[in-house]
């Protein structure tokens, strides 16, 4: 009985989703800087793990699975922007660099580093 309960939630979820791609019915942890972004992948990732390194998923496993990817989502879509935005302030200290402007050399230099020190040192979650 559980089992068929626990499908057909899966199902229901599904149809919702598939109705709204917008609908979120699981909570989900945001990431607001990188660090955050990277300690939500660090730590969701080892839930995934543990799921699905099991030999056969359960309903229960894949409801899980659902739940958890809702923050990884946010996480990686967080780093995905601010890598975006890490290119810009590189391509710009770039730029800068071929006029010997040293205002801006600094400043989105400083704006390149912040994120990429994160990215590049040790994260303590």
């Amino acid at each position: 009985m559980k089992k068929i309960l626990t499908t057909l939630l899966i199902l229901g979820a599904t149809s919702l989703v598939q109705a709204d791609e917008k609908y979120s019915h699981f909570p989900a942890i945001e990431s607001t800087n990188i660090q955050a972004a990277l300690c939500n992948i660090k730590s969701y990732n080892q839930k995934l793990l543990a799921i699905t390194s099991k030999a056969e998923l359960t309903p229960e496993d894949m409801v899980k699975v659902h739940e958890l990817t809702y923050t990884l989502e946010n996480a990686v879509n967080f780093i995905k922007a601010s890598l975006e935005q890490v290119s810009v302030d590189l391509e710009d200290v770039h730029k800068a660099s071929e006029r010997l402007d040293q205002k801006v050399i600094k400043e989105s230099g400083e704006k390149y580093l912040a994120p990429t020190n994160v990215i590049t040192t040790k994260i303590e979650c």
